[in-house]
């Protein structure tokens, strides 16, 4: 038996502060990136340091932090400090799920303001008294997001008529989606809407990209208009769709 070691801690950072009158000039050594990670809750600590290595007291301030991209023209996050253990100088960034979701995973800077009586002084975090600081917001715990792909049913395929009649004496008429390169996914998932659909749906894998196509799963519908998914699990080279329907039209297939 292998184990492996996991480890759950807060990120905390140490941030200065010129309060008092000190002529020290104290100034962290090294300011590590800070990292966000998309899909779950994120808390990022910091500790505010006077220039000589001594916590400030932030008591009832109201601490700005700002997440700007790596161009510096535009401001992803802005959300005050949580007020941890104010007296010794700890405040924390606490962000959801929700507030980074629509965030592309990148390399950004951060910064931090306080105020200062009538004043709004930056906060220096690193050694070279600067106010912006690395941070990493990246896709760590859950996948990137992969945008749908649309799927096409090739022009010259015979259609089925909206405006035949469903009984039994119907022609059949049988036509294929566009090939899927998987792409050597082992899941794929196809989204299909159907409009008064009669008949049936076969989704075939293969090998080859244009032959010795076989039955993965197939489904039947009467008179169906709504929107239904399809999962494949299993490794597929190439997956296609093949329609055998009475009355009624595919009008959207989505695959991802």
């Amino acid at each position: 038996m292998y184990a492996t070691s996991a480890f759950i801690y807060t990120q905390r950072q140490i941030v200065v502060l010129l309060s008092g009158n000190s002529v020290r000039k104290y100034m962290p050594v090294y300011a590590k990136p800070l990292t966000l990670h998309k899909g779950v809750d994120n808390q990022i600590q910091f500790q505010f340091l006077n220039q000589e290595q001594k916590p400030v007291d932030i008591t009832g301030k109201s601490i700005t932090c700002r997440v700007i991209n790596y161009t510096g023209t535009t401001v992803l996050i802005d959300k005050a400090l949580t007020l941890q253990l104010p007296a010794t100088g700890i405040a924390a960034l606490i962000l959801n799920a929700a507030d980074i979701e629509n965030i592309d995973a990148q390399k950004a800077y951060y910064s931090l303001e306080i105020p200062v009586g009538e004043f709004d002084y930056p906060v220096f975090v690193d050694q070279n008294a600067g106010a912006r600081g690395d941070m990493n917001i990246v896709n760590s715990v859950l996948p990137s997001f992969v945008p749908s792909s649309e799927i096409t049913i090739p022009t010259g395929q015979p259609f089925p008529n909206l405006n035949s009649s469903a009984n039994a004496n119907s022609t059949a008429n049988t036509y294929y989606s566009s090939v899927i390169n998987t792409e050597g996914n082992p899941i794929l998932t196809i989204q299909t809407h159907y409009d008064s659909f009669y008949g049936n749906i076969i989704i075939q894998g293969s090998t080859i990209v244009d032959g010795d196509w076989y039955t993965i799963t197939s489904a039947s519908y009467a008179n169906t208009t709504d929107t239904v998914g399809y999962t494949v699990n299993g490794f597929h080279p190439y997956i296609r769709a093949q329609f055998t329907s009475n009355v009624g039209v595919v009008t959207n297939i989505l695959a991802r």
